[in-house]
């Protein structure tokens, strides 16, 4: 068979913590002719701050984990949480072998994700958007990329790594089709720590009528502040103007005096979609999707970027193994995926079914009576 000269073995799409690890384990695996796209240029604020201790397990498979010591983000001791009753429950890892977790700057942590890819060797372009595919006469694909100067380009590359998010862009032209479980809102934004105050290091959780709040501390004495409810209920309870969504949080019982002293830091507040869903299919022929792309968890597991990191490790390894010639690799790939999803889903019922204090809340009857796909 005619071999066609491809201007890639891989081509990564998305930059995010997915692609990133996804990115780093390929070229780890002798993978050179490597090019990932990414949409934005890590100035945007971007959610999920929190990491588990763990992590460290995978920043240390990726060969990151001294580099991130020196990034210096701010630990996180464990959690406290008001879920199922009205009194706070502690959760700190002082026990937990893998030390402390930590509380990210986002933006930081992107980028310096991203730092590492191109020391690695990879190619990457930044504002850069994925447009179209077409097969390459079955063999691998052509990608119709526009670049940041508006400029569309295309290049060929024997297999693809979706991780553009819980768009999943090239899976659903594949045909991957999403299979919904749940349709969150997650409204957050952010206040600033006066620095005569030593804010708490650990994650706060609180159970109210119409969802939950979260809030945690961040490098450069910020904080974030969250709550997750159903979209209907950002409509009607406002929680998208910052008036409402500052009244509704002064309103908490827990969190609004541990955030007493803190200021909102003006035009911060954000609205963006938590969806929780599986694809049919994660793979194909040459392809596979990861991260948000392949599945995306309700916020309330904490696992977003660990789960990034982990799924793009094992996305780079059964991708590596492809490109050798072990096709089965994808499809065992697909399975640990979906396997994945049913442990999750498995404590997000158990956590929602633990808050029984609002019986008639449209938000909590919901929540129990999505248990299954």
């Amino acid at each position: 068979m005619l071999q066609i000269p491809f201007d890639y073995d891989v081509v990564v799409l998305g930059g995010g913590p997915a692609g990133c690890a996804t990115a780093l384990t390929l070229s780890r695996r002798g993978i050179t002719r490597l090019l990932v796209v990414e949409a934005d240029d890590y100035e945007r604020v971007r959610v999920g701050e929190s990491i588990p201790p763990d992590t460290r397990v995978l920043l240390t498979d990726l060969g990151l984990y001294v580099d991130f010591l020196r990034e210096e983000h701010e630990a996180c001791l464990g959690s406290c949480s008001s879920w199922g009753d009205g009194r706070l429950g502690y959760n700190d890892f002082l026990l937990n072998p893998y030390g402390v977790g930590w509380h990210l700057d986002r933006r930081r942590f992107d980028a310096f994700l991203a730092r590492n890819v191109r020391a690695a060797g990879a190619e990457f372009w930044m504002q850069a958007r994925f447009t179209d595919a077409s097969r390459c006469r079955g063999q691998g694909f052509g990608l119709q990329l526009e670049k940041a100067d508006g400029k569309t380009v295309t290049v060929t590359t024997r297999s693809v790594i979706d991780a553009t998010g819980a768009r999943a862009h090239f899976a659903s032209r594949m045909g991957a089709t999403r299979r919904v479980l749940d349709r969150l809102a997650w409204t957050f934004g952010y206040l600033r720590i006066p620095d005569d105050v030593d804010f708490s290091r650990l994650t706060m959780l609180e159970a109210v009528e119409y969802g939950w709040w979260y809030a945690a501390g961040l490098p450069g004495r910020r904080l974030v502040a969250a709550v997750a409810t159903s979209p209907g209920s950002v409509k009607s309870l406002r929680l998208h103007q910052e008036d409402a969504w500052l009244a509704h949080l002064r309103g908490t019982a827990h969190i609004a005096p541990a955030l007493s002293d803190c200021s909102y830091i003006d035009d911060s507040l954000e609205v963006c979609s938590a969806p929780s869903f599986l694809l049919d299919r994660s793979t194909g022929d040459g392809w596979l999707a990861v991260g948000d792309a392949a599945s995306a968890y309700d916020p309330i597991s904490s696992q977003g970027i660990y789960k990034a990191l982990a799924e793009g490790i094992s996305a780079g390894t059964a991708m590596a193994a492809y490109l050798r010639g072990e096709s089965e690799q994808l499809q065992e790939y697909d399975q640990a995926v979906k396997a994945r999803f049913d442990d999750y889903l498995y404590n997000r019922n158990f956590l929602y079914g633990l808050e029984r204090r609002w019986p008639e809340s449209s938000f909590w009857q919901e929540r129990r009576a999505k248990r299954a796909l």
